[in-house]
């Protein structure tokens, strides 16, 4: 078997891209366009598949990677549905060993500039968010709702803004993580969750901005 199959990919070292509760995100060394994202060692979900005694059944089987899984799910369900994935996701390139852990491999997003895409967050931290940005927030919570997809966490930080084509991309926070998942079956409640969500949002970006 080819040696670029087996050998780990070298990220012990490199400083992470990114940092998130459950996750680090590292850009590939050999891959422009591909992130990977390596769970967190000291990560809730691993503590909690560590801990003795009985546990819900995704937490028994995915362990420490539930979330993964979740995610994962949800691409899966969009995909049935609409026969494509859709523009306001990053495309998954499957999963890589690593010296640091497993890693899942995603879209590495460009903004309008050409490199990495800037989060709502950062945008708004500039003082960048406008009415064009304003527009692309409210055709991306258009599409969560018509796709019927199911989030977990919408937050600033969550969504960047790539330049080619100009769209606004989640590219965390798909699932649920409750153990009925009700949203997956009403539409109304699913909705709510959503307008609700925007609203945090739009909230937020407001207090992030220069003298908000």
């Amino acid at each position: 078997m080819s040696e670029v199959v087996t050998r780990p990919i070298q990220l012990a070292g490199r400083a992470p891209m990114a940092e998130g509760q459950e996750s680090l995100v590292f850009q590939h060394p050999d891959f422009l366009n591909v992130l990977l994202k390596v769970p967190r060692r000291e990560s809730r979900h691993l503590r909690n598949a560590a801990k003795p005694g009985l546990k819900r059944y995704a937490i028994w089987r995915y362990r420490g990677l539930i979330n993964w899984y979740r995610e994962y799910e949800e691409y899966l369900a969009l995909v049935a549905r609409s026969g494509a994935l859709p523009a306001f996701l990053p495309r998954l390139f499957g999963f890589s060993n690593t010296d640091l852990g497993p890693a899942f491999a995603v879209e590495r997003i460009s903004g309008p500039d050409g490199t990495t895409a800037p989060n709502l967050q950062e945008l708004a931290r500039a003082g960048r968010i406008d009415d064009h940005i304003l527009a692309l927030i409210d055709e991306l919570f258009d599409q969560l709702a018509e796709s019927g997809v199911v989030t977990q966490d919408i937050n600033a930080a969550n969504i960047v803004w790539s330049g080619d084509p100009d769209r606004l991309v989640l590219i965390e926070g798909l699932g649920d993580r409750v153990l009925i998942r009700l949203r997956v079956f009403w539409t109304r409640a699913r909705l709510y969750r959503l307008a609700r969500d925007k609203e945090e949002l739009l909230q937020k970006l407001r207090d992030l901005a220069p003298g908000g």
